[in-house]
């Protein structure tokens, strides 16, 4: 295999993962059966992969490109049921869909802002904050890895998170 193609399935695989629950979310919004769902979600990504070598955004553009072509593949699964009653009608798909778009803009101001509020934050609580959400590890294992109690931890994660929900309230009084 080329290095080439080495780097552009790792760059995929890479810009896939950080924009996948973004692209569900977006395409739930649209299908609301969970397997149809996940069956265009699949062709979303193989599309996806057959044209990424023409694809030249930044990682926001890419979760955007994602989510337009799960608009095309969900309007070609809708026009698939269109002899089914239980439809809706294609202007309701588009405000739905126009809906879930501003979503996903919302998100990412909202990541955008978090991110931001985090870089504020005391080198030790950012640290403590990663630790108390990484998936792998329970607020009961990074107390005892911590000599400390579950409870003192859960209090301390909700000072933190205080100081977070004030900071994006500022930041959201802030003009733009």
């Amino acid at each position: 295999m080329p290095r080439k193609a080495q780097i552009n399935h790792s760059e995929f695989l890479r810009l896939l993962a950080n924009s996948e629950q973004i692209v569900r979310s977006y395409l739930r919004s649209q299908v609301q059966d969970y397997h149809h769902m996940s069956e265009i979600m699949q062709n979303v990504f193989i599309v996806g992969w057959k044209k990424f070598p023409k694809f030249s955004g930044t990682e926001e553009e890419f979760t955007k490109w994602l989510c337009v072509i799960g608009r095309f593949e969900a309007l070609k699964y809708r026009q698939s049921l269109a002899r089914d009653r239980l439809v809706l009608g294609e202007k309701l798909i588009n405000l739905i869909a126009d809906e879930g778009e501003q979503e996903i803009l919302l998100h990412e101001q909202w990541s955008e802002k978090l991110e931001l509020c985090m870089k504020e934050l005391p080198a030790t609580h950012r640290d403590f904050v990663k630790k108390a959400y990484s998936p792998e590890v329970s607020i009961k294992d990074l107390a005892t890895k911590m000599n400390k109690t579950p409870a003192s931890l859960y209090q301390k994660l909700s000072r933190i998170r205080k100081m977070l929900s004030t900071c994006m309230g500022n930041l959201a009084d802030e003009p733009t």
